[in-house]
This record gives C-alpha cells, structure tokens and sequence, in this order.
C-alpha cells in the first residue's frame, strides 16, 4: 500500500516548484563544434566615390541551396566588381557553434554587426530584429529535419541577455519533403543539389516544414517552455538558442548522429517554413545570384537576387563523436611525446 505523503504548505510547495523551474532553466552553453562563414562584410570597397560590397567568390551556391546574401537585392557591375549598394550587418553570419549538455542543445550565430550600411556611408543601427535560427536532422538531405527560429531576439525577451521564450518557434518536416519531391513522383532523386531547374516536379506539392511543434517556446503553444533564446552576454552581435532536447523525445546518443546542421540569418524572400529546400521553391532565374555573369547581370541572367535575397546561411558539419576527439587528443599527444623523443 501506497504511503500517503503528508501535505506541504502553499509557501513550501511554491517554493518546490520555483526550485524545479530553475533547475529545468537552460545554463552555461557547451560547444562542441563550430564552423565559420564567408563574410561580406569585409568586402567593402569604393567606387566612384560611392560604397559597395561584393560576395566572395563560390561562397553563394543556388546548386547546393547555400546562400550569402546579406545585401539589398539589386547587384550591378562597379568596375570589374558586381555589387549591391546596402550591406545588412546583422544578416552577416560570421559563424556558428553547436553543443549540448545532458539536457539542452545549444547554438550560437554570430553577426558581422549590428548595422545597415548603403552607398553614401552612413552606418544606420537596426540591431539583431530579424530571424535567426537553425535545422537539425538525421538525414543528409534535410528530410523530416525541423527548423528552428527566433523572431527579433533583441526586442522579445527583456532583458534580452536572459534566456526567454517569446517569439521563439520550431517546425518539423513531417512527410520528408524538405530537399524536394522529386524522387516521391519518380522523377530525378531528390536532394539539396537536385533544383527546380534540373527538375520542375522538385516544388509539385513540397510543403516544407509543414507542421508548427513550438510556439513561444511551448510544445503545441502550451505548458512549459522548451526553447529558448538570448543576445549572448558576451557579445551583442550572437543570437543564442536553448533547446530541451529531452522534451522532443531525442536522446544525448542521438545527437552525435546528426547528419543536418545548417544555421540562417533572414530579413527578405523565402521565411516561409513550407518553401523549404529554397532552391527547389525556386528556378535559377526566380531566385537569381549576387554572383556576375555576363552583361552586367548575375549568372543567372538577373539584375541581382530575386525571390531569394536579404539572408545568409552556413552549413555545418557532422559533429564528432566523444570517442573521435578523445582518439584524436590521444594521437595528437602520442605524436607530440615521440617528437620530443626524437630531439
């Protein structure tokens, strides 16, 4: 038989309950891994006593949906350089990290700046009020992964270099569309190279993530917050993030296979969690290039980008497991103590 616990009075059980909320609190981040980005913003250069900023030469690629794109839309030739006449600071990912402890995985992307800058100069704050954000998943291609965003981080929670749950959203990929439909209609395979342009069945009913699984933070927009974000601490310009990872029904095993790892920074075109892969929502000539061609226009035949523009993306890499990198120390350290044996 059951042994009946003696009641708790209201001010003991409130306390309980604060104390199991702030032992549930996201803490101190772990990073495990961490990648960096092509950046525009060092890409600043005058002409005709006007600013302008070019990308970096194959850090834009339609044909493997990554994207550098941190600009206004229209790209012109300025001398031998194709450019645009506004650059966005902070659509400008510098890098990402990614880690997790036994409970959270953490992310992080970091800004170039805060800042707009066009043509004449003048450097304008807008500060982190855009998306930011992030997909997960197991299959290289990115099908059933979820997508993971903050909306204006900076302006939600209060203070913002507190972990909050306010405008913080996650969907997931349901019926593995996500890098197009081509293959399910037997066509060419599907994947993140094969495009709308190399197969025009890619969009034939994508939807994308097409299920919301967190709304404010909450799964299904109620109970208890499982996602978080915060401007980092220790810099203004890193958007960080949160996730229960446990609350999702995913183990700390689980995590070390993840094959998807791609981080994103969005003002402009193509936010909508359905239109995912972008370069299967898109032809070459709707989502256009920041990368020159011929005739003073983009590679694709553009004045600049089209329906994909003002974001940038990084793509990361397979995180490695604990026993890689401790085999990896090892080897390193043996290699280490035979060449001092060697001297």
């Amino acid at each position: 038989m059951a042994r009946k616990l003696p009641a708790l009075p209201v001010s003991a059980l409130l306390a309980a309950l604060i104390a199991t909320a702030c032992a549930a609190a996201p803490g101190t981040p772990n990073y495990y891994a961490s990648w960096t980005d092509a950046v525009t913003g060092d890409n600043q250069f005058s002409y005709g006593g006007k600013t302008y900023w070019d990308v970096d030469v194959g850090a834009d690629s339609y044909q493997d949906d990554v994207y550098e794109r941190p600009t206004a839309q229209t790209f012109a030739m300025k001398g031998a350089r194709y450019a645009a006449k506004e650059y966005l600071g902070y659509l400008d990912i510098t890098g990402a990290s990614i880690g997790w402890d036994t409970r959270y995985i953490y992310v992080q992307v970091a800004l170039f700046s805060l800042n707009k800058v066009t043509d004449d100069g003048v450097a304008t704050r807008v500060g982190l009020v855009e998306r930011y954000g992030f997909r997960l998943g197991w299959d290289e291609d990115g099908r059933h992964s979820r997508l993971f965003v903050a909306d204006q981080p900076e302006l939600k929670n209060s203070p913002n270099t507190q972990w909050g749950s306010i405008g913080t959203f996650a969907y997931r990929d349901t019926d593995g569309d996500v890098g197009g439909r081509g293959a399910l209609n037997g066509h060419l395979p599907s994947g993140r190279t094969v495009t709308k342009s190399d197969n025009s069945r890619e969009e034939s009913g994508m939807n994308g993530y097409n299920s919301q699984i967190i709304s404010d933070g909450k799964p299904g927009g109620s109970g208890s917050p499982v996602f978080f974000t915060r401007i980092s601490p220790a810099s203004s310009t890193v958007v960080e993030f949160a996730l229960d990872y446990l609350a999702l029904g995913w183990t700390e095993q689980s995590l070390w296979d993840l094959q998807y790892v791609e981080f994103e920074a969005i003002k402009g075109g193509a936010k909508d969690p359905q239109n995912y892969l972008w370069n299967d929502k898109y032809t070459k000539s709707e989502a256009g290039s920041p990368n020159p061609g011929v005739g003073g226009l983009s590679e694709f035949g553009t004045q600049g980008c089209g329906n994909i523009y003002e974001l940038d993306t990084l793509r990361g890499g397979v995180v490695p497991e604990p026993s890689s990198m401790l085999a990896l120390a090892a080897c390193l350290i043996g290699m280490a103590g035979a060449s001092r044996r060697r001297r």
